[in-house]
């Protein structure tokens, strides 16, 4: 029964041009979600242009996916997970960013420093949307510290209602990975990389649609 079915929504799929092997692969590659994968690194542009490509439609490698964004030689993003010939890629901006599937010909993965000191994870950080953290040393021990909003920060909302979410305590850091949890069942994942911090959460950090997942930037 169930190998028929399967075989009907492949048939669909082909139906609608779409091929069999995009069906049976996950090609979403979007900005809220990016976090939630593993094997995140920081990679350089190393071409002169390299376009983002799409992830719906038999994407990302039909010929009609390649989208308007693009990134330039030396630009820093993030990357995950890979599928055939692109990578899951993330660039940070001040509009929030972009996310979208690269040629992984374009880009250079530089070594991960696996232990990076304390003096690496302090300060203060941006998701450049509705989030910002702080992590500093309190009693000798690691703390975050952070606040997130939805839609957006008070002074950029337009909502009758505004959503919170709020972290405050110890940092458990092990090499460049960290955890956060408190006795209101949030919990954080974070993952520091040469010019970025990571952070992904568990859905249950403040309001509704409150989230502290995304790509930091430190605030200068």
């Amino acid at each position: 029964m169930l190998r028929s079915m399967f075989r009907w929504v492949i048939a669909l799929g082909l139906m609608a041009g779409v091929p069999a092997a995009a069906l049976a692969q996950d090609s979403t590659c979007r900005s809220g979600l990016f976090t939630r994968q593993a094997a995140l690194a920081q990679a350089e542009v190393t071409a002169s242009k390299a376009f983002f490509r799409k992830d719906t439609g038999g994407c990302p490698a039909g010929e009609d996916c390649r989208s308007n964004a693009y990134v330039i030689d030396g630009d820093a993003l993030v990357i995950g997970r890979r599928l055939g010939d692109y990578v899951c890629a993330f660039y940070p901006s001040d509009d929030g960013g972009t996310a979208g599937w690269l040629d992984i010909g374009a880009l250079s993965v530089p070594p991960l420093d696996a232990a990076p000191p304390l003096r690496r994870w302090l300060g203060d950080w941006s998701d450049g949307a509705s989030a910002d953290v702080t992590i500093l040393t309190r009693d000798g021990h690691a703390t975050i510290m952070g606040t997130a909003f939805w839609p957006a920060r008070p002074e950029e909302n337009t909502w009758p209602t505004i959503h919170i979410g709020e972290v405050d305590g110890p940092l458990a850091i092990s090499g460049h990975r960290a955890t956060y949890a408190d006795d209101n069942l949030c919990e954080l994942e974070l993952t520091l990389l040469p010019d970025f911090l990571l952070i992904a959460d568990n859905n249950k950090c403040g309001g509704v649609n409150v989230t502290f997942s995304g790509v930091y930037r430190r605030v200068r």
